[in-house]
């Protein structure tokens, strides 16, 4: 056993510092959104449609990044990309109207996209080469960097260090984090001998579009409770400012947590019966949340969806990758293209259902996507880390 763990040392440490890297980028920049508005003259209409952007990158990078695997390994592209991302948040600040803020956050999304898909690929090498679960833990070090991140933005608003300068601060400490982690992450991912041409319909396998679903509904629930979380304790349990901003908080420290120890439980348990469990936490805490007229217990209900959500994206990517046929970027990067169509799709379906049903309605409503993942679980069986090559 120590034969094989301890070579993984340094790139797992390597690809632990990008998932750790990009954590601080968007913990830092979600905290300064706020400032945005004013600092680039934007009205909400077009402050919306710049953000809008960004995704809108995202999802064309899923396109080429399986184009892209290819020719290069996702060390190259991890590492450049990584070291490339930290400066989006200053090009953004330095443009002059929406139309450049909206280019700029088109080429985060880009980067962005690109990035995503070579750190959860190269988790996966990091799965098959150690034959064990790798990527619940490299989310939650993720997590991590987005506390940070969100603690140092405070610290930099409090001491009233200008948006621009703090965001090239950041950059040049991640920028250098990502060009020396990136030297040591696993290399040798493109696979010698004449490979496939890669078009548009390559790699939308039945089992990419089922575990492609289920990431979109994992994130469609994750995105509604991360953004409405707040305003259900508000609005409908007349919780205080202070506490109802408490809600995003507890919620993703708790999926931090959770992450730490979801390779281990991921081990005992298998994918499917993993799944199972976390939905069965998350519905709880779902009813627990709607139930109780008490803000401070809805704030705990919300920090067990943060638990029982924690896993579900680290298990399906494991999924998705262990059970591709050759290109595993290719494989991650179309469940992607779904579980980023969630992402978007999230916040915007949740807020028509508050508006139509109300917020509690709305919250008890994820009990559906809730419960289709628990249903299909067993299409993240097939992952068997212990008799990967």
């Amino acid at each position: 056993m120590t034969s094989t763990v301890l070579p993984l040392r340094r790139p797992r440490t390597a690809v632990a510092t990008v998932f750790f890297v990009v954590g601080v980028l968007l913990g830092t920049w979600f905290t300064r959104v706020p400032e945005l508005r004013t600092a680039l003259g934007l009205d909400f209409a077009e402050l919306g449609a710049v953000l809008l952007f960004q995704t809108v990158g995202v999802l064309l990078a899923m396109q080429v990044a399986g184009h892209l695997s290819a020719h290069l390994d996702t060390r190259t592209v991890l590492r450049w990309t990584a070291a490339l991302v930290p400066w989006c948040p200053v090009l953004v600040t330095v443009t002059s109207g929406a139309v450049a803020a909206a280019t700029a956050m088109l080429v985060w999304g880009l980067l962005a996209g690109l990035l995503d898909v070579a750190m959860n690929a190269q988790g996966v090498e990091l799965e098959r080469a150690g034959r064990r679960p790798f990527l619940s833990s490299l989310h939650a070090v993720w997590g991590a960097g987005a506390l940070a991140g969100s603690l140092g933005s405070l610290a930099a608003i409090r001491a009233g260090l200008p948006l621009g300068t703090h965001f090239s601060v950041v950059a040049v400490v991640l920028c250098v984090l990502a060009l020396v982690a990136g030297r040591h992450a696993l290399a040798g991912t493109v696979r010698p001998g004449p490979r496939k041409p890669v078009g548009l319909l390559s790699g939308w396998t039945r089992s990419v579009l089922v575990l492609g679903a289920l990431g979109a509904a994992a994130a469609l629930c994750e995105g509604a409770v991360s953004s409405w979380c707040g305003v259900f304790l508000r609005e409908q349990r007349g919780a205080a400012v202070e506490v109802a901003s408490l809600g995003y908080f507890v919620f993703v420290l708790a999926q931090t947590a959770t992450r730490v120890f979801g390779d281990r439980v991921h081990r005992v348990l298998g994918p499917a019966a993993l799944l199972r469990w976390s939905m069965a936490a998350t519905v709880a805490g779902v009813l627990v949340s709607v139930l109780s007229p008490d803000p401070w217990v809805g704030l705990a209900g919300f920090a067990v969806q943060g638990c029982g959500l924690a896993v579900v994206i680290p298990v399906l990517s494991g999924a998705v990758g262990h059970g591709a046929e050759g290109n595993t970027s290719l494989a991650i990067a179309r469940y992607s293209t779904l579980h980023q169509a969630g992402v978007l799709a999230g916040p915007a379906l949740f807020g028509w259902l508050a508006q139509t049903w109300g917020i509690g309605t709305a919250l008890v409503l994820l009990v559906v996507p809730l419960g289709a993942i628990a249903l299909l679980a067993t299409a993240a069986r097939p992952v068997k880390i212990a008799n990967s090559p």
